[in-house]
């Protein structure tokens, strides 16, 4: 049984949307699609087909155990997803995600650019150099955030290079480098 996902996602525009059973369909780009230990593996070519569209399908209502997503050289458009841990890797590369619900959240992203909607109890960010818009859904949130030349936003205020902030059970820590974190409660 297929309980997580790992998707090594490149050079092409990706959608990953609900259906009926798992099934990977490209307008040319050439994919390795398999199943190993109960993770189903979806690895892209990018030297045959660069910049395909390629519709990536999850079943319905299914909640996931771990979910990763590397993707360089391309854009990703992510459906609701629901799991226990979810990765974002993303390098000189573009996404945006309806809502991601997990209890680990971990983002990381060089070059790139992720919008994302995401009620997780835990979420640690790292962002080198790019911008990341962080939408959280409910609750209240505890911040840790250190930042080098970039800057974190908390609901549109500029927080200072060090800050920490206890003020929830849910915890969001940020590393930023040269990248902009716009986080919104």
């Amino acid at each position: 049984m297929i309980n997580s996902i790992k998707l090594e996602l490149s050079g092409g525009d990706f959608e990953i949307t609900q259906g009926e059973d798992f099934s990977v369909t490209s307008d040319c780009l050439n994919h390795l699609v398999y199943e190993k230990d109960g993770v189903w593996h979806v690895v892209s070519d990018p030297y045959h087909g660069k910049y395909a569209k390629t519709v990536i399908t999850l079943p319905f209502l299914r909640a996931f155990t771990n979910f990763q997503i590397n993707l360089t050289d391309g854009a990703l458009n992510l459906c609701k997803t629901d799991c226990e841990n979810m990765e974002f890797n993303l390098k000189n590369a573009s996404a945006e995600s309806d809502t991601v619900t997990s209890e680990n959240l971990y983002i990381s992203i060089a070059h790139s650019n992720l919008r994302i909607l995401t009620d997780s109890q835990s979420t640690n960010i790292d962002c080198g150099y790019g911008t990341l818009d962080l939408r959280l859904t409910r609750g209240s949130y505890s911040i840790k955030s250190q930042c080098g030349m970039g800057k974190v936003t908390l609901n549109s205020s500029v927080i200072p290079k060090k800050f920490e902030c206890n003020n929830g059970n849910r915890k969001i820590n940020v590393i930023c480098g040269m990248g902009d974190v716009n986080i919104n409660t």
